[in-house]
């Protein structure tokens, strides 16, 4: 059993030491201290269950090993908590950026299509938002197949000049739902 007076002998005598010593674990001075304090802490919550005191500071030193290593662990652990969280924040930056951008593309599209001459805007639409085959249009509008494409050709044209701007975000939104139905439109 360690007594106070040994204890406080062996804290005054080896504090200094045991603090280099973390020191050179953890490379930083105040986690130094810390790790040192709380070996000391451990070593007193202990002091029943140790007998003698003839390689004490081995024992620290093994004890600031095991507390440097928690430390590091806890660190590490906080550490991922922290960028999980960001993560977490960063997608949903990225989820609300990406609702408002969808809802601006489609009114772009929208007033884009609007703009294309009647006949365009009838095939097109046809085609791109009703999946519509070119034989299928042609043969519901009364048209040749070749004017379809025609109408089609045509109003990618025109599009690609007004959605230019939004053309350009396009790389951004690949992966996304925004980027599958530009990708659509224009495939």
């Amino acid at each position: 059993m360690v007594t106070e007076q040994q204890f406080e002998v062996l804290f005054r005598g080896q504090f200094a030491a045991l603090c280099n010593f973390a020191y050179s674990v953890v490379k930083d001075s105040d986690q130094a201290h810390d790790i040192v304090q709380q070996a000391f802490v451990n070593l007193w919550e202990r002091r029943d269950e140790i007998d003698t005191i003839d390689n004490m500071p081995g024992y620290l030193r093994r004890t600031i090993v095991n507390v440097a290593i928690n430390h590091f662990q806890k660190n590490r652990r906080i550490q991922l908590e922290d960028e999980y969280t960001q993560s977490q924040l960063d997608n949903a930056s990225v989820a609300d950026r990406t609702d408002y951008l969808q809802g601006e593309v489609e009114e772009a599209v929208k007033r884009a299509v609007e703009q294309l001459p009647e006949k365009c805007q009838l095939v097109f639409s046809l085609s791109r938002f009703q999946g519509m085959s070119n034989k299928e249009i042609a043969e519901n509008l009364n048209i040749s197949v070749k004017a379809v494409e025609k109408h089609i050709g045509k109003s990618l044209k025109e599009l690609r000049v007004s959605l230019a701007p939004y053309l350009k975000i396009f790389v951004i939104f690949s992966l996304t739902e925004v980027g599958y139905r530009l990708a659509k439109l224009f495939l």
